[in-house]
């Protein structure tokens, strides 16, 4: 079951059940949340760093062996189930454990991933912000794994739970980027969600490392064989997990408040745009019209903006 972002409650998302966390669990899970925000808010590298250890200090274990008798301990400080993979998420690496069909899908991750191709005009770097493979095992119970690495400040959106707007808000604007990366791939990616989506709050860069051995070509027909534009799906994901960022469980029920004007909400709840392209270039004035210029603003808040049990 996977936490919303006031970690209030649990829903499962195969089978839609949801529950309530008792006051264990809740204290459990917002002294957690209290943790990050601390080593997010850290001053200098230093202390950020002794504040990393100590957070990855409580690390869970897995131990895994290879069909040739090796040992892979993988130290994981959060994890989640797929329909067809259980994932870890490690200090630099996260480890997709897959429970079937462990060849064919790591091998369709590998070739989704590793097909990309970038404007040439990119001075992003963008293939930074997309999985780079780095070793995969077959294991001796005939299933596999696959390593992804990840830069070690780089977690998972979820773990932050309930974010103030400014942040938000520049979080869609790097998913909008990766968005139009794969509009210009003509690709479709079944998951952009708070678990796939990875943060790095110190530089406000955004990673998709999840689920891509799911991910199709734009090429989907309709039952009277007409193309249709499926690449809406990209959009409405980063709407969704931004929605989720704000406290909310879907954009729905989107309201404005004090740290969402209304035309950020405005867009939030509003259909995308006809291509990626065109959904930046109305979220930059969307944008500027909520908050005014560009700023860096640093991620860090207290418990009253970021942390608060329950919905404004």
């Amino acid at each position: 079951m996977a936490l919303d972002a006031s970690a209030m409650t649990a829903h499962c998302r195969f089978c839609g059940t949801q529950y309530v966390l008792d006051h264990k669990d809740t204290d459990y899970f917002l002294d957690f949340y209290r943790q990050v925000n601390d080593l997010i808010s850290a001053e200098d590298d230093t202390k950020r760093k002794d504040l990393a250890d100590r957070l990855w200090d409580t690390a869970d274990e897995k131990v895994f062996t290879t069909s040739d008798g090796r040992i892979v301990t993988v130290y994981y400080l959060y994890s989640f189930s797929e329909p067809e993979c259980d994932v870890y998420v490690a200090r630099r690496n996260i480890i997709f454990h897959f429970k079937k069909n462990g060849a064919l899908l790591s091998d369709r991750f590998r070739i989704n991933s590793s097909m990309l191709d970038y404007p040439s005009a990119d001075t992003k770097n963008l293939s930074d912000f997309f999985p780079k493979v780095t070793a995969g095992f077959n294991l001796d119970d005939g299933t596999d794994i696959l390593v992804v690495a990840k830069d070690e400040d780089e977690y998972p959106l979820r773990l932050f739970g309930k974010l103030h707007g400014r942040h938000v808000a520049w979080i869609i604007s790097r998913i909008e980027n990766l968005c139009c990366v794969l509009e210009y791939n003509g690709i479709v990616h079944p998951q952009i969600d708070p678990d796939t989506v990875f943060i790095n709050p110190y530089i406000h860069q955004a990673s998709l490392y999840g689920n891509w051995w799911n991910v199709t070509k734009n090429n989907t027909l309709s039952s009277d064989r007409t193309h249709v534009n499926t690449t809406a799906m990209n959009l409405y994901g980063l709407r969704n997990t931004a929605a989720f960022s704000l406290g909310f469980n879907d954009v729905s029920e989107v309201t404005v408040r004090e740290d969402i004007p209304a035309p950020f909400a405005d867009f939030l709840k509003s259909a995308p745009e006809v291509n990626a392209y065109s959904d930046f270039e109305k979220w930059d004035k969307t944008l500027i019209k909520s908050f005014g210029e560009r700023r860096f603003y640093k991620f860090t808040g207290g418990e009253d903006d970021i942390y608060k049990k329950g919905q404004e």
